[in-house]
């Protein structure tokens, strides 16, 4: 039989662990040294190396060519059978459809995924024009729209970095191929928007003719995973009207927050 642990040091090991992988995830795309981990974590460089190694082998984490760890696939099928952390849709669906009738205009929820943003929802009010440039069950990248843009707000720097690096966008290519610098110029305000403001607005960010607002709904347990946005014709969304409807964006995000993990 194996060496059995002392049962005062397995939760230090779990927790160890859990904490090693949470600092995985959170360089995200861009991968992550052992020196940073040991720094992130707090937990000794051996026991950094000794650790990653033991995830290795079970898939949890990988290590690419140029020695930087991130997140393994095995991880995947463990993620299929968690439970949602979204515990009232229902409620959710019936805040977000009370800011629709509130603003006139189109309001989606949508849930970060590895590629990108999952749109959950999609409720309407009753302006007569409206976008619908996204369905619900859409997936889009992070830079594509503003829900996408209000959770890149919440990651980390080298994150943001490589996500507007990779920059991917649903606009025409020629509007692209003429505004891709500026395009890059307003994503970055945006990011800073949401840390100063808590959400992001404006038009033509990431598609002519098209403006938006969004906000991160806050998570009591983890980085915000959910958005929450209004998208609207160009003319609806007014420096004006942007005051005027923040209050109730934030508002509503964080009435969301009660019925998520």
């Amino acid at each position: 039989m194996g060496e059995q642990q002392p049962a005062q040091e397995r939760p230090q090991v779990v927790e160890r662990v859990a904490r090693l992988l949470a600092a995985v995830s959170h360089r995200g795309l861009s991968g992550a040294r052992l020196k940073e981990l040991a720094l992130d974590t707090g937990i000794a460089r051996p026991t950094v190396h000794r650790l990653l190694g033991e995830l290795l082998a079970v898939g949890y984490v990988q290590q690419r060519p140029d020695r930087r760890w991130t997140l393994g696939p095995a991880l995947f099928s463990l993620g299929l059978t968690a439970p949602s952390p979204i515990r009232d849709l229902q409620s959710v669906r019936q805040l977000a459809q009370s800011l629709a009738d509130h603003c006139g205009d189109v309001v989606y929820v949508a849930l970060r995924r590895l590629d990108g943003v999952h749109y959950l929802l999609r409720v309407e009010g009753d302006y007569p024009i409206r976008t619908h440039l996204v369905a619900a069950g859409d997936t889009k990248p992070l830079t594509a729209g503003y829900a996408g843009l209000a959770l890149l707000a919440a990651m980390g720097e080298e994150e943001q970095r490589v996500r507007i690096q990779r920059m991917a966008l649903d606009a025409p290519p020629d509007w692209i191929d003429k505004n891709r610098w500026g395009v890059e110029r307003a994503i970055r305000e945006k990011l800073a928007e949401v840390a100063a403001l808590g959400y992001c607005a404006g038009p033509n960010v990431v598609m002519p003719g098209v403006a938006g607002m969004a906000a991160p709904v806050p998570s009591r347990t983890q980085s915000p995973y959910l958005a929450l946005s209004i998208s609207a014709v160009e003319q609806r969304l007014s420096p004006e009207r942007v005051q005027a409807l923040a209050p109730r964006l934030l508002a509503t995000a964080r009435d969301m927050s009660a019925f998520i993990d």
